[in-house]
């Protein structure tokens, strides 16, 4: 199986590190201290559906722009790395389970607006079943017929979102945050500082049915992905700042204990990014083995992306504590997703349970 990427792969991920270049360029991170919590960047949001990049993995004859699970993880790493204040992996699952439904079904006929970036569509990943998020935040989530009433705590973009995907045993729901009887608060506190979270109370609110959770794979690769992307930017800005810092007559990255331990850091993202690659072409081409490919490749990516950061954080020594620098905006982003997914022990659990019961 090659991993090389086409020109097509290449072209993608080239005009998408320069758009997010460019939104980084006018919202630098970290963002200010008063300007905490964030909300979604819409031009940049705006520019993402211009470009077609939100349609990536949906087919072309329901609006979107082709490709598949390859193409958007090319994207999402590009995503990870830049970390602007977007909904991507959630805007891209909620895509995915609407592009799933029947042609003549409600949900369908907001996917569209949904590639196009017209409405902002999230997904609360604390309602998602526990075989993805290790805690269930669905607070009193409660549906009966069609009508859906409770608390979603910890919503991403809930404030800024118009569609929102949540679950209640094991159903997905979609739901339009513009209804009656739809109240929002900002979350007190966030960790990760890209992507902020509000409590979404629905009394009375209808649901569109989306049937039981088909997406959990991708959702895992994705993720992956994503925090390749995360490390993979932390690893780079600890090279930069070891060749150009100097103590005793030296750049610090010639020290032997410092050289080596980016060295490692290299190496783990890279086999993370081969495991994510190896996820991605067994959802494309439906491999048997694609449930296990996932759970790997995020088990990897979540290690590698913490290691990274705190790795990074550390050569950059004094400077790399202080708000002003961006060391610590990719720490708390491997952190807050390893909060929501789960310890390194209880992923390989999860992987040995899945590979021992299929065996």
């Amino acid at each position: 199986m090659s991993f090389a990427l086409t020109d097509e792969q290449l072209e993608l991920r080239r005009t998408s590190g320069k758009v997010f270049g460019d939104a980084e360029r006018k919202n630098p991170l970290p963002p200010s201290w008063d300007a905490v919590p964030s909300r979604l960047d819409r031009d940049l949001w705006s520019s993402l559906g211009e470009l077609g990049l939100l349609g990536i993995g949906v087919a072309e004859e329901l609006g979107g722009s082709g490709g598949g699970a390859r193409e958007l993880c090319v994207l999402a790493e590009q995503v990870g790395a830049a970390l602007p204040s977007i909904p991507f992996a959630g805007s891209a699952v909620v895509a995915a389970m609407l592009a799933a439904q029947p042609e003549d079904s409600p949900a369908r006929k907001v996917l569209g607006d949904v590639v196009a970036g017209s409405r902002v569509a999230t997904a609360a990943w604390g309602t998602f079943p526990a075989v993805i998020a290790a805690g269930r935040g669905n607070g009193d989530l409660r549906q009966s017929a069609s009508q859906v009433e409770g608390t979603v705590s910890a919503v991403p973009f809930g404030l800024d979102a118009d569609l929102l995907v949540t679950f209640d045993d094991n159903e997905a729901m979609l739901i339009d945050l513009s209804s009656a009887g739809v109240r929002r608060a900002a979350a007190a506190a966030v960790l990760d500082l890209t992507e902020p979270l509000a409590a979404v109370e629905l009394t009375g609110v209808t649901a569109v049915p989306l049937g039981p959770c088909a997406v959990d794979d991708l959702l895992r690769t994705v993720f992956a992905a994503e925090l390749v992307g995360t490390g993979q930017r932390a690893l780079d800005g600890a090279v930069d700042y070891a060749g150009q810092r100097h103590q005793f007559g030296r750049a610090i990255g010639s020290f032997q204990s410092i050289k080596h331990m980016l060295a490692d850091r290299y190496v783990q993202l890279d086999a993370a990014r081969m495991l994510v690659q190896r996820a991605a072409a067994a959802l494309d081409d439906g491999l048997p083995e694609t449930e296990s490919a996932a759970r790997t490749a995020l088990a990897a990516a979540c290690d590698a992306a913490e290691a990274a950061a705190g790795d990074a954080l550390q050569v950059h020594g004094g400077i790399g504590f202080t708000w002003e620098h961006p060391s610590h905006v990719y720490l708390k982003r491997a952190r807050a997703r390893r909060s929501l997914l789960g310890s390194s022990a209880r992923q390989l659990d999860a992987i040995a349970d899945h590979v021992l019961n299929t065996h």
